[in-house]
């Protein structure tokens, strides 16, 4: 599954971190992958080494499960980003990365790839390799601005290349059921899924 959003700020590291612990605790073998390559953030939330990971698997410097770290008592397995590396997205865009997706799915009930604030190859080549999209939704005034092109890009990705994807829900993120606003993104949330059925 991916945590997506194309807005930079919204929680997706938080959600993707917090899901993952919150499913290791339940007991079932998961795989939190750090795919922003452009400003990592999954290993310092977890207080992590994060100098090796994904980048230096898909150049080819180390093994998969050298670099894949275990977190917590419940287990969870963390692959960090890695140093940012000059061509992220030649990187995840590569045979090497759908290789690792697919060899890692296996290994796991739950893999969660946290991705990055944009909707390019980065985020593009997960969705294409993830069976679902989670999508952090922040309680703010143009919180559905960019949904729309969100949920275009899973259409594409779906017809083209993974008819499998599918959109687990949205999570409303830094929401405050004290103000109108929180409410208002609430409605206008449900107003825009009904619409779109």
């Amino acid at each position: 599954m991916t945590v997506s959003n194309q807005k930079g700020g919204v929680g997706k590291t938080t959600t993707a971190v917090n899901l993952a612990l919150a499913m290791a605790d339940s007991g079932r073998r998961t795989l939190l992958v750090d795919a922003d390559l452009r400003s990592p953030s999954v290993a310092k939330a977890l207080g992590m080494e994060g100098s090796v990971g994904l980048t230096t698997v898909l150049l080819g410097d180390a093994d998969v499960h050298d670099v894949i770290q275990t977190w917590g008592s419940a287990g969870m397995d963390v692959l960090p980003a890695g140093q940012v590396p000059p061509n992220p997205s030649e990187l995840l865009g590569s045979a090497p990365m759908e290789a690792l997706l697919t060899s890692l799915v296996g290994e796991y009930d739950f893999v969660l790839i946290d991705c990055p604030p944009s909707l390019n190859l980065l985020t593009l080549n997960a969705m294409a390799a993830a069976d679902a999209v989670l999508v952090p939704l922040q309680c703010e005034f143009f919180a559905l601005e960019g949904l729309s092109q969100l949920l275009s890009t899973v259409e594409r990705i779906r017809s083209r290349f993974n008819p499998g994807l599918s959109i687990l829900g949205v999570v409303l993120t830094m929401f405050d059921a004290q103000t109108r606003l929180g409410a208002d993104v609430v409605n206008e949330l449900q107003g825009f899924f009904d619409a779109a059925r």
